[in-house]
């Protein structure tokens, strides 16, 4: 921002081409402003999966959605950036005193470890803490 501040340059305007551009891309399913996620052309699960993971103080301008895939990584792996369940799933696995023996398939986030784990331990939740109680694993 310090750069296009210091010109005389429209920062709308240059948004508005790197947008344009990135969606001509054969790689890219959807380009647009984080300003205006409101309009972008995306269910309402995934809107919220953006809106939940963007920092408005480290976050760019502009969010990019990758066709089915395409992911960002290398020899090493993923970064699960994606909302594709074959990059965005991470296999949980809980086990020891408190927990009830089973499985559950319905979707759990990162977000509610620690809330369980305060449950098992029988304290507050975290300060902060966004996610819910995993009721499934608790005897």
């Amino acid at each position: 921002d310090k750069g296009i501040d210091s010109t005389s340059l429209d920062k709308e305007k240059i948004k508005a081409f790197i947008i344009n551009y990135l969606n001509k891309q054969s790689e890219i399913l959807l380009a647009f402003d984080n300003n205006e996620i409101n309009k972008a052309n995306l269910p309402k699960e995934i809107k919220e999966m953006f809106v939940k993971g963007y920092n408005t103080k480290r976050g760019g301008d502009i969010q990019i959605v990758l066709k089915p895939a395409y992911f960002f990584g290398g020899k090493t792996g993923t970064t699960h950036g994606s909302f594709n369940p074959y990059d965005s799933h991470i296999p949980l696995l809980w086990m020891g005193w408190g927990i009830r023996p089973g499985k559950i398939y319905r979707e759990v986030s990162m977000t509610d470890i620690a809330p369980t784990i305060a449950a098992l331990l029988h304290i507050q939740m975290p300060n902060g803490s966004v996610g819910k109680v995993i009721t499934e694993v608790l005897r």
